[in-house]
């Protein structure tokens, strides 16, 4: 028995990006009703491109305000039943380099920790805490 390959819609599947050309935030691919919904709940705008009509913000809106919309339009999307890559860039709920910013506040409160030591134990305690051979940070 031969498997078929499915039949994927690629055009019904909408991409939200910032293209690094223009420093636009687009929105390519998607339906009538896709356009819609982005124009609606991400105030996309409609404008002509060379293979077909495309959507994007608005010139001149602050980063904040871009991650906002594309992320309140991505999430309509979703919801509409569309499928939706949103450049992890532009996710408002996303947190860049959140990982890192954990790791530097820990460095931070460390750091803290050994200036404050008043004893030599507590300053063990903090190296400990960075080179235990099991559970430091460092091992």
């Amino acid at each position: 028995m031969k498997q078929e390959e499915p039949n994927f819609w690629v055009l019904e599947y909408v991409t939200i990006t910032k293209d690094s050309r223009t420093g636009l935030v687009v929105a390519i691919g998607g339906t009538e009703q896709a356009a819609d919904i982005l124009q609606r709940t991400g105030g996309f705008v409609t404008a002509p491109g060379p293979r077909g009509d495309y959507h994007r913000l608005p010139h001149g809106l602050p980063i904040a305000q871009q991650r906002l919309k594309a992320t309140t339009a991505s999430h309509a999307l979703l919801a509409a039943g569309h499928s939706v890559h949103l450049d992890p860039a532009l996710n408002m709920l996303a947190t860049p380099d959140g990982d890192r910013d954990a790791a530097l506040r820990y460095l931070t409160q460390l750091a803290e920790r050994a200036s404050a030591a008043e004893t030599s134990s507590e300053v063990a305690e903090v190296l400990t805490e960075v080179a235990a051979p099991c559970t430091g940070c460092c091992p």
